[in-house]
Order: C-alpha cells, then sequence, then structure tokens
C-alpha cells in the first residue's frame, strides 16, 4: 500500500470515529477531524512561525550580505549560510507544517470519493449532508464553499509572517482567486475540509503572532 493509500484508509477510520462521535453527521466529523489534524500539527506550526519571524528579522542583515558580495556569489551564498547557523534558523522550516498537510488534503480527496465511503454513508441512521450542502461526495453547485475557501485563504495567508514586500503581497491578493479556482470540481466534504482547515491555521497564526 502507498502512504497516501495508507494515510487514506487511516483519514476514512478517523472520519468513521468523528461522525459516530456526532450521531452520524459526516459534515461534523470532517470538521473535529480537520481541526484534530491541525492541532496535531500546532507544534510544528509554531516552529515554523518562529522562524519564519526569524528570517523576517535578519532580512537587513542578508541584505548588507548580499550587497557587500553582490560580485562573488559563492562567497555571498556562504555568508547567509553562516548567518543561518549564528542565528539558529533553518530557511525550509517555514515550509514545513503546509507540505505536511498536503498528504492530509490528497487523502482526503480520495477518501471521500472512495467506494468505502460512500458505502459508509448510505449505511442507515447516516447524514450525508450539511448545511446546504446535499451530498458530500458531490461539489457543492451553490459555489459558496468556493467563496469561502478564497476567503479563508486569504485571511490564513495575511496573517502569516513575511509578508510586507510588494511580491508577497501581489501573491497574498493573487492566490485565493487561483486556489477557489482550483477547488469548484472537488468534493463538497473536501471544499469543507479545506475552509476549516483554512480557518483553524487562521485562528492558530493568530495566537502564535500575539504570543511572539
Amino acid at each position: 500500500m502507498n502512504p497516501i493509500a495508507m494515510i487514506s484508509s487511516l483519514m476514512l477510520k478517523a472520519l468513521e470515529f468523528f461522525s459516530f462521535i456526532c450521531m452520524g453527521q459526516y459534515g461534523l466529523g470532517i470538521i473535529l477531524l480537520t481541526v484534530s489534524v491541525n492541532l496535531a500539527l500546532y507544534p510544528l506550526t509554531l516552529q515554523s512561525s518562529i522562524q519564519m519571524s526569524a528570517l523576517q528579522k535578519i532580512q537587513p542583515m542578508m541584505k548588507k550580505l548580499q550587497e557587500k558580495h553582490k560580485d562573488d556569489p559563492a562567497t555571498q551564498q556562504k555568508e547567509i549560510m553562516a548567518l543561518y547557523k549564528s542565528e539558529k534558523i533553518n530557511p525550509l522550516g517555514g515550509c514545513l507544517p503546509m507540505l505536511l498537510k498536503i498528504p492530509f488534503f490528497i487523502a482526503l480527496f480520495f477518501a471521500l470519493q472512495s467506494p468505502e465511503f460512500k458505502h459508509l454513508v448510505a449505511m442507515p441512521g447516516v447524514t450525508n449532508s450539511f448545511l446546504w450542502l446535499s451530498n458530500l461526495t458531490l461539489p457543492d453547485h451553490t459555489y459558496i464553499m468556493v467563496v469561502l475557501i478564497a476567503m479563508s485563504t486569504y485571511v490564513s495567508q495575511k496573517l502569516m509572517p513575511g509578508n510586507n514586500n510588494d511580491t508577497t503581497k501581489m501573491m497574498n491578493n493573487i492566490m485565493p482567486f487561483m486556489i477557489a479556482f482550483i477547488s469548484i470540481p472537488f468534493p463538497s466534504g473536501v471544499q469543507l475540509y479545506w475552509t476549516v482547515s483554512n480557518f483553524a491555521t487562521a485562528a492558530q497564526q493568530y495566537f502564535i503572532n500575539k504570543r511572539l
């Protein structure tokens, strides 16, 4: 069994467990599963934010090194790596939580379209609808979830450290629309997971920013 299939199977079992707690409400089960995944990744999210804040603080020093060694890229790179080491910064540390969330997202994407899930939601006493979503295995044809994905993506990005430069600001304005467009054909259960995950991330980041 490949890693994604294994995680997908685990996500399906976790979803079944949370839905059982919610009296067969799979929409609420997805919300509880999403919050649980974000809480489990919180220590990594905290460390990521610390690393990103530290990177932001040393930007003036990095610019000085880049200017000083602009004609010698090898020395420039060596000096920057030495700066990272002295400040105990991992330049890739800020990406880790986001990268770790991707397998969970892909796994849930496949889990909600699997025959096993369709069998689970067809059982007596199970509810496969949530609020205006008539079927969690089908896309939201009202496009409300698509709008919520765009909004939640924008909010979560705005709260991330290091959003001061013009390039990042431009990407933060474009990315929510791109992600929302990509999400249109996804099952509404996946759209619900994505939206809740974004808002959970935003809440965590708000708390972390206050703490830092």
